[in-house]
């Protein structure tokens, strides 16, 4: 497959997603970038590492900025907690060369890419055959996102997936 054709073909996938499916590959994207920074690291090539790492920094901050903040529900807050969680680590990963924090990061977005897939399959936006119970995350084996008043008083510390 060339890649206009391959382009074509992400381009339709994405004008026709149901919003979970779209979702789900804002996700999947941002760990597969994760990943590859975690490859170029470990063949010393830097420069590709931070490129991804951007790239996947991103890719959370757009899922953050599609929250509607005006909401100010729990839920709101606790789902921008989550990715807050996620995008200091991998600035912190980026500006330290740390891998730990790049595991961080990793953990609480393959929950999250768990969560969305079989929200897809509950609602649709994806062709798995048979669908699945929808049950939520292991909300219970993750700690709870931070609660705040304001988007600017987003907090930056005490946040933690480590049990």
């Amino acid at each position: 497959m060339n890649i206009n054709a391959s382009d074509s073909y992400l381009a339709t996938e994405v004008m026709t997603a149901a919003p979970q499916k779209l979702q789900l590959m804002l996700i999947e994207a941002a760990i597969r970038s994760v990943e590859a920074a975690r490859r170029h690291w470990r063949e010393n090539e830097n420069q590709p590492a931070f490129h991804c790492l951007i790239r996947a920094q991103k890719i959370v901050g757009e899922i953050l900025s599609s929250l509607d903040f005006e909401d100010r529900s729990d839920l709101v807050k606790n789902v921008a907690g989550i990715y807050l969680f996620i995008l200091r680590s991998l600035m912190e990963a980026a500006a330290d060369r740390d891998e730990k924090n790049l595991d961080d990061a990793l953990r609480v977005l393959n929950v999250e890419r768990e969560t969305w897939r079989r929200i897809c399959d509950k609602l649709g936006g994806k062709a798995t055959g048979e669908q699945t119970e929808f049950i939520p995350a292991a909300s219970e084996s993750l700690p709870p996102a931070p609660v705040f008043n304001a988007f600017d008083d987003l907090p930056w510390t005490g946040f933690s997936v480590e049990a």
